[in-house]
């Protein structure tokens, strides 16, 4: 039976895997059970079950060469409340079923529609890689996310945000190692994450990360210009970079405009 909303549960015994440029969840990881979110509302109303798609399961410990794209996905608890997926380098609890997810998959031989996906057994991310997507994987089958579904967006933003960050200075890193933080952050402040721009305080919450993070790359990023700033430097005070007129502030200079004074004639007539 499903734990209920308490958490009160079984939890399973996980560990966290950083295999090579790779850091991975997996069946064996361990976190807090998700807080629970608001309900998920399937687009076509009806999921269909991942085994009409992929009625055979995958092998354990088989080639993972075929990828299916999911678009528009959202993962949720038993209940179909929506949660947080868990953290890639933390430990966490998880009972059974406790993830499962749903999108939309185009697959051979099969009409475009919208899946249940059963309970997700591990995902992954490749720091390496600067456009490198996040991969989850089921008993029957492994997905590349693309674009969340509306309703998914900010909560998929809290947990990808920092990992693209980290791709993006190890990228930048690779490619210029004498680029400076200043001239980074020009471009950072341009780029758009799961439909919103960062800002320059996300990229010092990532810190602690990018630490643990370059242990497991290739090359020593630590000597780069902008790596060596980042881990060696205080968190410098943040400041409005761009800053652009609001509708209040417009109201304000017109409040602050001086009117044509107003002529009374007090004249008294005979």
């Amino acid at each position: 039976m499903p734990a209920d909303r308490k958490g009160r549960r079984k939890p399973t015994a996980y560990e966290v895997s950083f295999p090579d440029e790779i850091l991975t969840v997996d069946s064996n990881s361990t976190t807090e059970v998700p807080d629970h979110g608001k309900p998920y509302l399937p687009p076509s109303g009806t999921l269909v079950p991942e085994h009409k798609y992929f009625p055979v399961k995958r092998q354990s410990g088989g080639q993972k060469d075929t990828v299916y794209l999911l678009q528009d996905f959202a993962f949720f608890d038993w209940w179909q409340d929506m949660v947080l997926l868990p953290e890639l380098d933390g430990h966490f609890e998880l009972g059974s079923r406790d993830i499962n997810g749903a999108g939309m998959i185009c697959v051979e031989g099969h009409e475009p529609g919208f899946i249940r996906i059963e309970p997700i057994q591990s995902y992954d991310i490749n720091l390496a890689d600067p456009d490198g997507s996040m991969y989850i994987e089921t008993e029957r089958a492994r997905y590349c996310l693309g674009v969340p579904s509306a309703q998914y967006r900010s909560q998929f933003r809290k947990i990808f945000l920092p990992y693209r960050i980290i791709q993006t200075i190890v990228s930048s890193a690779k490619d210029q190692p004498g680029q400076e933080y200043e001239d980074f952050l020009t471009k950072f402040l341009k780029m758009e994450i799961v439909g919103d721009t960062p800002e320059e305080g996300d990229i010092w919450d990532c810190v602690p990360r990018l630490r643990h993070a370059i242990e497991n790359l290739e090359g020593n990023l630590r000597v780069t210009t902008l790596v060596e700033f980042l881990l060696y430097s205080p968190r410098p005070q943040m400041m409005l970079r761009i800053i652009k007129p609001s509708g209040l502030g417009n109201m304000r200079r017109k409040a602050k405009a001086k009117k044509k004074p107003e002529v009374i004639d007090l004249t008294v007539s005979d």
